[in-house]
């Protein structure tokens, strides 16, 4: 097994990432004639006159003691949504929310995987066929979920067209099928669609219906004459108002709400839901691996998002909306805009995603908090000058924050500040000095603290492969609540040690300074009996 995973890593090189996005800048500045590129169509299968298809969810993988989470799946509900629009039969299952207290612990016992098992999934789906299965993967840790759900459904549906697509897969695809290749010893994955799928699938799929498939299909990826093909992922959806709302009327709904732990694991809602009202973003943390991937920001209408809002209080009686954009207010006209619309709906909001300090002003916290917002997620990342310039390359002022701060606090709204320590060159004084900094200027409702990951798709991923810190398995195993892979030369234990005295010293500073701030916002969590104050203090916090 060791030599074969030698040969695979060496077979994939390091590049990747680059590869990927100097073809995207490449392909963004060359003329509109790569649009209208000549389909290459060729036979794949006996004609699919009406395809039957089944969008899987499958189990996820988390850090022990990170708090899990039951949110209704974006990506493939949207897929869903616009199969529905062009009259193509489609199923959708969520494996975390039909197995949610269904717990598998690994063999290093730092990660645990929730949801329900591929044969067990199978066994509840047993009465139908499928001719396409098209399986999400966001996370590199998730791979092995996906590999061992293809693996199940192609023993029982050996005919089934499998493709998959994802954070992961539209960067490596070719490492996606050759890791199937060493899990499952033989090919499970049909195809995988890089990028945005809502259009893709559909074009996709109607060239199955004559029975072909299209070589030069933007984001396709496949075999050919046994070959590995891999098309660039050039297209984006440039109008996002033409995708249709998320199908989560195919999901059990109810389930979501009765499990109640969204995004943001604190809820003031009881029927909460997620909306995304922008795409992309292109400020290129170090860290991140979304914002070097979907760098061009695209942004619906504000007329858009209110009727989605209108629809779903409408169809679903929601109470809560939890905004999944990577970054909501980088547009500050528009944010405006749509949040002083959102006000006419009446209902609660959060950003359970980091929202970019340097782009929020008083004026527009005032407005999102008239408009329903109850809690804001600060991207703080560092209270370390260099840090957040050399290292994260982040545009942060400091200075702002504590009058940000102050605003929320002025119009009741919840500030939740994120850190992420760890980083190359970074030292254990530096990340003490930053806890210090928080301590005793940053009046935090909470705050999070993430030892720094080299997460796949990331610029810092591929630097600290370029210099042999980790390795591409130590990247399917990542735990940003434990330092047994750092990226700095600090001490493992002492860098751990100094996250976990500031999260326990920070906690008891809110629940002093604020007590009433500190009671509003845990005490529906309390009083359902779900957690106590101990729990909260950890993995809430």
């Amino acid at each position: 097994m060791k030599k074969i995973k030698g040969r695979l890593e060496k077979s994939l090189g390091r590049n990747e990432l680059r590869e990927y996005l100097s073809s995207k800048e490449e392909a963004s500045s060359k003329s509109s004639q790569l649009f209208s590129i000549k389909k290459r169509l060729i036979d794949y299968c006996e004609p699919i006159r009406d395809p039957k298809v089944l969008l899987v969810s499958p189990r996820i993988t988390i850090p022990k003691y990170m708090q899990k989470r039951c949110i209704p799946p974006l990506g493939i509900s949207y897929i869903a949504a616009s199969l529905l629009k062009s009259n193509i039969d489609v199923d959708v299952f969520d494996c975390c929310v039909e197995g949610w207290h269904i717990e598998k612990e690994s063999q290093s016992g730092s990660l645990i995987t929730y949801g329900l098992p591929p044969a067990e999934m199978l066994e509840k789906i047993k009465d139908k066929k499928y001719d396409i299965v098209g399986i999400s993967v966001l996370f590199s840790t998730d791979l092995p979920n996906l590999y061992e759900t293809t693996k199940a459904i192609k023993e029982k549906m050996p005919n089934a067209i499998i493709v998959t697509g994802g954070l992961h897969p539209t960067i490596y695809p070719k490492e996606i099928f050759d890791l199937d290749m060493l899990y499952n010893k033989k090919r499970t994955i049909d195809f995988v669609m890089r990028g945005e799928g809502e259009f893709r699938f559909v074009e996709f799929l109607n060239n199955l219906k004559e029975g072909q498939i299209d070589l030069s299909a933007d984001g396709l990826c496949g075999f050919n004459e046994k070959k590995i093909f891999i098309n660039s992922q050039i297209k984006t959806i440039e109008d996002l108002d033409t995708i249709p709302f998320p199908a989560f009327e195919l999901l059990p709904i109810e389930k979501y709400f009765k499990i109640n732990i969204p995004f943001s694991p604190v809820p003031q809602g009881d029927r909460v839901l997620p909306i995304l009202t922008t795409r992309g973003c292109p400020i290129g943390c170090s860290f991140c691996a979304n914002t070097n991937t979907w760098k061009k920001h695209r942004k619906r209408s504000p007329d858009n998002i209110i009727e989605e809002v209108a629809y779903l209080k409408k169809k679903f009686n929601i109470d809560e909306l939890q905004f999944a954009d990577d970054n909501l207010t980088f547009d500050n006209k528009h944010a405006i805009e749509k949040f002083t619309r959102l006000k006419e709906e009446n209902i609660l909001w959060c950003t359970p995603n980091g929202t970019m300090i340097n782009k929020l002003t008083p004026e527009l916290i005032k407005v999102m908090a008239e408009s329903g917002m109850y809690q804001i997620t600060l991207s703080l990342d560092s209270a370390n000058a260099r840090t957040l310039k050399e290292l994260h390359h982040k545009p942060v002022n400091l200075n702002s924050i504590p009058g940000l701060i102050a605003k929320c606090k002025e119009l009741g709204v919840f500030t939740h500040g994120t850190l992420v320590v760890g980083m190359p060159s970074e030292t254990i004084q530096e990340v003490k000095d930053g806890f210090e900094y928080v301590k005793n200027n940053l009046d935090f409702t909470s705050v999070s603290t993430f030892i720094a990951a080299a997460i796949p798709g990331s610029e810092l991923y591929h630097e600290m492969l370029d210099k042999q810190k980790i390795t591409k398995e130590d990247a399917r195993n990542i735990d940003t609540t434990k330092s047994k892979i750092l990226l700095s030369d600090m001490d493992p234990k002492e860098l751990e040690e100094a996250v976990n005295k500031f999260q326990t010293e920070y906690l008891e500073i809110s629940k002093k300074r604020n007590p009433q701030e500190y009671e509003r916002k845990y005490r529906k969590l309390i009083n359902s009996g779900r957690w106590d104050e101990e729990q909260i203090g950890g993995k809430l916090t």
